[in-house]
């Protein structure tokens, strides 16, 4: 026996004792006999993330995959897995958000892994927009401050000259210092607004973190209006509904019954979220 159904259970029974490379080699056999096979791809895939951390290759053969299923949750799973790890985190959620969509509706049993890279995605993007911001605004801090030293230095230089041009009278002297410390003190108290400003803007350099409990389980977005399932998991009301319309009356984690009429509004949680929006506008964005 030698098909490539063949070859990919020697691939399995290799994975399963973590012999990686070799499970690599009967996956590659698999698909040099059957090129239009998606799960090939897939397997061989998660051992290059397992064993080798091969990125790279990792993305080359889920994007066949998906080239040969559109809805193969396995290869934006580990498409989204290996852009993470490169740190294209855009792409990265993208592909698991697709993964956790089609993951619920598919009831493949690893989404509760889905949705902790999916999370982990979704922080990473933010997390690196608000490094950006926050390196934005210094430069532009800094380019803000140099412009107001060259003007109250070219100001102080065309004091001089027009002193030097004017020292007609002893008292000349007396009334050029008082102009330079009042234009000194001018320029500084706008550098310190300048510096006041960037300081508040940035939260005094501090990354912004919004709050794992202010986040829906499905979407991963700030939740508007949060509600609990008869499972005791809190979702955010749009995603929850929209979920058993499309998948029935089961509670998309637990699995446990759930119509939309067994949502209870969590009251005490919408307020802290508000609480929080409140103090903090710029997490609307997240």
């Amino acid at each position: 026996m030698n098909t490539s159904e063949h070859h990919r259970k020697l691939g399995n029974d290799f994975f399963a004792k973590q012999l990686y490379p070799e499970a690599i080699r009967e996956y590659s056999t698999a698909i040099i006999k059957n090129p239009n096979i998606p799960v090939y791809y897939t397997n061989r895939a998660l051992c290059f993330l397992k064993q080798q951390k091969d990125y790279e290759r990792v993305i080359i053969d889920c994007e066949r995959a998906i080239e040969l299923d559109t809805k193969s949750v396995k290869g934006h799973y580990l498409t989204g897995q290996a852009l993470l790890e490169v740190h294209r985190y855009n792409e990265a959620t993208g592909h698991l958000r697709k993964a956790m969509e089609m993951g619920l509706e598919q009831k493949v049993p690893y989404v509760d892994e889905i949705s902790t890279a999916f999370r982990k995605a979704k922080k990473a993007t933010w997390e690196a927009a608000d490094a950006r911001r926050r390196l934005e605004e210094s430069d532009l801090c800094r380019y803000l401050t140099s412009l107001v030293e060259r003007d109250r230095q070219r100001q102080l230089d065309q004091l001089q000259t027009l002193h030097h041009s004017n020292n007609t009278n002893s008292g000349s002297s007396d009334s050029l210092e008082s102009e330079r410390e009042n234009m000194i003190l001018l320029h500084n108290e706008r550098l310190s607004q300048i510096a006041a400003l960037f300081e508040a803007a940035n939260d005094s350099g501090k990354l912004r973190t919004v709050p794992d409990w202010m986040i829906g389980k499905i979407n991963f977005e700030v939740m508007s209006s949060p509600v609990i399932t008869p499972s005791g998991i809190t979702y955010d009301k749009a995603e929850i509904v929209t979920t058993l319309q499309k998948l029935g009356p089961v509670d998309p984690l637990s699995r446990q019954p759930c119509r939309e009429s067994d949502l209870v509004p969590n009251l005490a949680l919408k307020e802290a979220i508000d609480e929080f929006l409140n103090k903090n506008g710029w997490a609307a964005d997240f």
